[in-house]
């Protein structure tokens, strides 16, 4: 596996619909993302026997913290250990991280913990299609 910082926005916009079917980035999205490099960071996993993409992180870089905005590892690639290796390379940028989380995604929630993230806030109906809340976390750096 190899870390890597470029993407086509394309395959972006097909690995969204394979991780996140309900709430994938839109294409338009998805080139403003990748068209404000001064603001947005994509990281990729590539398997290197295949040159497939496997796992990403979308972040928001807003100059003094990072904000996970998506992260996500094609399904039979889970529980390899990608989602760590993504959250290693993000944390040698020397910032703090953030991100939300669904209340309900103990997996996520536990995986973010492992990583050295923690529960620092909640925001109560914060997703529109479950009304659950958002826990949000922090890794400080």
């Amino acid at each position: 596996m190899k870390i890597n910082y470029k993407i086509e926005r394309e395959k972006l916009a097909e690995l969204e619909k394979i991780c996140f079917p309900k709430s994938a980035y839109s294409l338009d999205q998805i080139t403003d993302i990748l068209e404000t490099e001064d603001r947005y960071r994509v990281i990729t996993v590539e398997n290197i026997e295949n040159d497939e993409v496997v796992a990403y992180v979308i972040l928001f870089d807003n100059s003094e913290s990072l904000e996970i905005m998506k992260i996500a590892t094609l399904p039979q690639y889970r529980k390899k250990g990608l989602g760590t290796l993504l959250i290693e390379e993000i944390s040698k940028f020397q910032k703090d991280i953030f991100l939300e989380v669904r209340e309900n995604n103990r997996t996520a929630r536990d995986f973010y913990i492992v990583c050295g993230f923690e529960e620092i806030g909640k925001r109560k109906n914060y997703y529109p299609d479950t009304k659950e809340a958002a826990i949000l976390m922090m890794k400080k750096i």
